[in-house]
């Protein structure tokens, strides 16, 4: 199962890695421009760091690389405008022997512009070509992430570096870095969150603390038995309702609150407030003609989002070897995997993928296990008919009808379900779709199961039909080559019973091969009850398989294949136990002993 498992992660790397890297890509190449909202683009590049595809495949070298001649560069570019750019490149054609121009067209040629040479040399396309360039060069920015963090902040803090360099800087910086700050606490606080979050507002605090007046006493009291009401609140709406009591001029209360020697559930609150009345303590972008003290001021930000994780972005020789290793595309992609943490959808919900397939899964769940009960305590029994009654009328008649339903496709038996038992002319006796009634949720238990059995009987009929036909076949082949051997020959001489013969000596051996078609059964009704789930509007294992393919939602997929993998494999291991119970002399005690 290890070996399989393991072959699996491959299989999922290698269609993470044949899904296109970049979308924005081909039209940055070919239009010359990002041609999506800020809001796609956040997105996407959302996406691309949870999956882990700006890091590098197998290997990772780029803790031992340093940053700062490339990112001079790329921050040079992201200073300029598309039309300085444009001119900067008739600079580069005209004399590409110079030192720095040889050392930009390195960097361009680098990021795989499609047709850059040709482009390059044609004056016609450099407008093209220049807003191309910035829109790669901000590619570029993301792939490297937090790895070129620490050379961008080297260089914002170096006193001789220009202005318009350290306003490119900090746009590539931007791009680096998902979320510079976290001005709340998260859902579930902790104090390892509190030096993050006492940075942004101590920043903000000894900037604006003049501009605020200071309150009065009785004002400092009344909000400190304010402030305890709301720390015993349990509700976060009803401490929501609370917050919208105050105005700006509480702000001193709260910023000296949250700085000062305060518990962590204070602290909470107090950030929370802040946070509603200043959105923005910190700015963390200037536009291209800001002046040079606004940029000092970003800078200052960055370097307060920078101090309290310098340890997290400078690494010592043990972190940087070991992160050589697993902080790579696949070692994340296995540890999600090993762990079922598969990640979010790239949907625009952005739902826990868990959570997606679990929901799916208890829907398809009961369906596939009564439709194996169906299967095996149906089609076992009409197989053991037809043999014990070889070429009587009932073996022709059992034979013929499991041949009609083999040759019957089951999404074609689900639409005739559909249109003689749902809909139209006919008799009305199942509901068309899903598998509740609306309102369900109110019923009674017994009720309840009632409705949901109704529901369910056509999609487990439709997904038994043609298994149970195959299966009986191979039953009663299974069947007749035990009752052709001689030990039941022989006990038939005996005397024994004809029901003891055929249930207890000859159904006992036939069953092993049987047995065998399990490890292929479940499996297959797990992907293919595709077109059932989507025929009977069923949200389930199939539905979402073919939802995730249509929206091209990448995470769900790799997480199905890893869960269908698991399925077979537990199909296949469920499959060897039984072996055992059908026949005691399969087991690892009687290995190599003569029988």
């Amino acid at each position: 199962m290890i070996p399989t498992l393991f072959g699996v992660t491959v299989i999922s790397f290698c269609i993470m890695q044949l899904a296109p890297g970049d979308p924005m890509l081909s039209q940055l190449s070919s239009q010359g421009a990002a041609g999506e909202s800020s809001q796609t683009r956040e997105a996407y590049l959302i996406q691309k760091r949870d999956l882990n595809l700006d890091k590098p495949l197998i290997l990772n070298f780029r803790n031992f690389y340093d940053y700062r001649r490339d990112l001079k560069i790329a921050a040079y570019y992201r200073s300029l405008t598309e039309q300085q750019v444009a001119e900067d490149l008739a600079r580069l054609s005209a004399d590409p022997s110079d030192p720095e121009h040889a050392a930009r067209l390195h960097f361009l040629r680098a990021l795989d512009i499609e047709e850059f040479n040709e482009r390059l040399h044609n004056p016609a396309k450099h407008a093209r070509l220049a807003a191309a360039i910035r829109g790669f060069v901000q590619v570029y920015c993301e792939d490297i992430g937090s790895y070129g963090v620490p050379a961008a902040i080297q260089l914002l803090q170096d006193p001789t570096l220009d202005t318009s360099l350290k306003i490119g800087l900090i746009d590539c910086i931007n791009y680096m870095v998902v979320e510079a700050h976290h001005p709340t606490y998260s859902r579930d606080p902790s104090d390892d969150e509190t030096p993050l979050v006492t940075a942004v507002w101590r920043s903000w605090w000894q900037r604006e603390q003049a501009s605020f007046s200071a309150l009065h006493p009785r004002r400092v009291e009344a909000l400190q038995n304010e402030l305890a009401a709301m720390v015993a609140t349990t509700s976060r709406e009803e401490l929501y309702s609370q917050m919208e009591r105050y105005d700006r001029g509480d702000v001193p209360f709260f910023a000296e609150t949250l700085l000062g020697e305060s518990t962590l559930r204070e602290k909470v609150i107090a950030s929370m407030l802040l946070n509603l009345y200043v959105a923005r303590p910190l700015e963390m972008n200037v536009p291209h003609d800001a002046a040079a003290a606004k940029v000092n001021e970003v800078v200052e930000n960055w370097l307060v989002h920078y101090e309290p994780r310098r340890k997290d972005y400078e690494k010592g020789l043990g972190g940087k070897l070991t992160a050589m290793f697993t902080d790579t595309q696949y070692a994340h992609m296995v540890w999600r995997l090993a762990t079922f943490r598969f990640g979010r959808s790239a949907l625009k919900t952005r739902e826990p993928v868990s959570q997606k397939i679990w929901a799916a899964v208890i829907v398809s769940a009961p369906l596939m296990v009564m439709s194996e009960f169906v299967i095996y305590f149906v089609s076992i029994p009409l197989g053991i008919t037809c043999a014990v009654n070889r070429g009587s009328w009932l073996d022709r008649l059992i034979s013929f009808k499991l041949f009609f339903l083999y040759s019957v496709p089951p999404f074609v038996a689900a639409m005739l379900f559909l249109l003689f038992f749902c809909y139209g002319d006919y008799v009305k006796w199942f509901p068309m779709e899903r598998l509740h009634s609306s309102g369900a949720s109110e019923f009674g238990y017994l009720h309840y199961t009632m409705d949901y059995l109704w529901h369910c009987f056509l999609p487990v009929t439709c997904l038994s039909l043609f298994s149970l036909a195959a299966l009986a076949m191979y039953s009663r082949t299974s069947m007749l080559d035990v009752i052709g051997q001689d030990y039941i020959r022989t006990a038939r001489a005996k005397g024994v019973s004809r029901n003891r013969v055929i249930y207890k000596h000859a159904l006992r051996n036939a069953l092993i091969p049987i047995l065998t078609l399990f490890a292929n059964f479940l499996p297959a009704m797990l992907g293919g009850s595709v077109l059932i789930e989507y025929i009977f509007n069923i949200p389930g294992m199939g539905r979402l398989s073919w939802e995730s393919i249509e929206q091209k939602d990448v995470p769900t997929l790799m997480a199905l294949i890893y869960v269908q993998a698991i399925v077979v494999l537990v199909s296949i291991l469920m499959t060897d136990i039984m072996y055992v119970f059908v026949d005691p002399r399969i087991s690892f005690e009687s290995q190599g002993k003569g029988q």
